[in-house]
């Protein structure tokens, strides 16, 4: 279309700025509420972080310390503050092992469990069902652990971990050859490790050797 004077131009300007203008302008409000919503989304989460990080210093000396009562506060402090943070899955982790090691398989059941019901993130939740069929193996529920691995998508990175544990709950019930077979999985999956290629080969050849077939026990 071709306007023949300036006058012209100007008007049809004006006209569709009389048209459109409050549309331009509810799109140029809502672009900059988007952005500054946004930037207000991303400090918050830097913010929540760096917060969750100096709490997790904190419940990590706990633990250290062995100061369960200290160590229990503040990672449920953690859980309910953080949730959503890579921090509160650590935490959680943390106090489980803790759990573990004084023989408080429940709490130490419940921790992990939170892991796999809350974690957005899958190794957290390969390791805490990794670490959970360890706990229900030291309370003499190694079917229990088996069904667990059994039920488990194993993510890359965890197949010899997965094969190391089902080894262990293997032995466990006596079961040398399937351990074996496990033990074996896992050194086939495993990568340059070599501290946990010789803790596999330790525990390979610690197990019984089974009798020759027809030899009387």
């Amino acid at each position: 279309m071709n306007y023949h004077s300036e006058e012209e131009q100007v008007q049809v300007l004006k006209d569709w700025i009389k048209e459109n203008g409050r549309a331009v302008i509810a799109g140029l409000v809502i672009g900059v509420t988007l952005i500054g919503g946004w930037r207000y989304w991303t400090s918050w989460q830097k913010t929540q972080a760096e917060q969750a990080s100096l709490l997790y210093v904190e419940v990590m000396a706990a633990v250290v310390r062995e100061e369960k009562d200290q160590a229990s506060r503040l990672g449920q402090q953690m859980l309910e503050t953080y949730p959503g943070t890579s921090y509160a899955s650590l935490s959680a982790m943390l106090l489980a092992g803790l759990a573990a090691q004084q023989q408080e398989y429940p709490v130490a059941t419940a921790r992990l469990q939170w892991v796999l019901d809350n974690s957005g993130d899958e190794g957290f939740r390969q390791v805490a069902r990794l670490r959970l069929a360890r706990v229900l193996a030291a309370q003499d529920k190694p079917d229990e652990a088996l069904a667990l691995l059994d039920k488990t998508e194993v993510a890359a990175g965890f197949a010899s971990l997965n094969q190391e544990v089902r080894g262990d709950v293997l032995a466990q019930k006596n079961q040398s050859m399937a351990a074996a077979e496990a033990y074996r999985k896992a050194l086939a999956d495993l990568g340059m490790d070599a501290q946990r290629r010789k803790s596999l080969e330790r525990k390979l050849n610690s197990l019984p050797v089974p009798a020759p077939a027809g030899e009387a026990a």
